[in-house]
């Protein structure tokens, strides 16, 4: 009797088994379409950004299109477009000297600002992103490795040369190399010397010389920073960075409209232009004109 009622008594105490294992399985089926939710969450907001960062490509793309690309196809027909094999080798080694080549995407972040980026340079000015904040860099970071895909390095290299902003002179604004030479130098392009190539260069040294006429006592010391870097890299002999360390500074400001370096013999007096034979005076009448300027007026004593 006693054995009876002890072994009701652990009946009784015991847990409801069904109950438990009915609460548990409900706990797991709602912890995993908990999981499942969040797992659909996540990737919804996953392709929604790679959606978004794609169409935002494709807009800064066709923007690329139609802007500096555009550009350069309608400025390679026109005759003040250099190619990079009409330029001496020192022109461009002058500013691969200054100017970083490397690829945008692999260039760290730290070192984007030490010197200027090619492809950033060139998407910032065609497109003016330098005021637009955090638009302006998400736009260029974007952009700059769109352009890097788009042309070969050589391809881009030439279309800095000629399109990138070589400061201002009075209130006209220089683009590229053709137009600098003429503006600084009264020269053409390809008839620099290593000497002015360098000082061309040295306009882009950061910061950047937004007007070199009006502040020309830099231009000196940035013109043999430049040279010392193409020495160092070894695009330049010892013998040619003394000579062109030592080539006169030709870099003066000027009246407007003109170089801002200039022969000495720039004041010269203008040639004497002659008539040809045909339509010289007579030697006749020209001794008849001598003999009336020489004859006195009537009533003069």
């Amino acid at each position: 009797m006693a054995g009876r009622q002890a072994k009701g008594k652990m009946l009784e105490g015991a847990p409801p088994k069904p109950r438990a294992t009915r609460r548990s399985s409900d706990t797991g089926k709602g912890g995993g379409a908990t999981r499942n939710a969040a797992l659909m969450l996540l990737l919804v907001i996953t392709v929604a950004t790679i959606g978004g960062i794609g169409a935002f490509a494709w807009v800064m793309w066709g923007r690329l299109d139609r802007g500096l690309l555009a550009q350069r196809e309608t400025a390679r027909r026109r005759a003040d477009w250099v190619r990079i094999d009409e330029l001496p080798r020192f022109v461009t080694d002058a500013f691969t000297a200054v100017v970083d080549t490397a690829s945008f995407q692999r260039t760290p972040p730290e070192e984007r600002d030490r010197n200027p980026m090619l492809s950033r340079d060139l998407v910032r000015q065609v497109h003016r992103l330098g005021n637009l904040g955090v638009s302006g860099d998400a736009r260029e970071l974007v952009m700059a490795p769109l352009l890097e895909r788009s042309l070969s390095k050589r391809g881009l290299l030439e279309l800095y040369l000629n399109r990138i902003s070589m400061g201002r002179t009075g209130d006209w604004p220089v683009y590229g190399v053709f137009h600098a030479s003429r503006e600084y130098f009264g020269k053409d392009v390809r008839k620099l010397t290593l000497g002015e190539a360098a000082t061309l260069a040295g306009f882009l040294l950061p910061p950047a010389l937004p007007s070199p006429e009006q502040a020309p006592g830099p231009v000196g010391a940035r013109r043999n920073e430049v040279l010392r870097r193409m020495l160092a890299s070894g695009r330049i002999t010892e013998a040619a960075y003394r000579q062109a360390a030592r080539e006169p500074l030709a870099f003066q400001p000027g009246a407007d409209y003109s170089p801002m370096s200039r022969p000495a013999e720039w004041r010269r007096q203008p040639e004497v232009i002659r008539l040809p034979p045909e339509l010289r005076p007579s030697r006749q009448l020209a001794d008849s004109a001598a003999a009336a300027v020489a004859r006195p007026s009537p009533g003069a004593e």
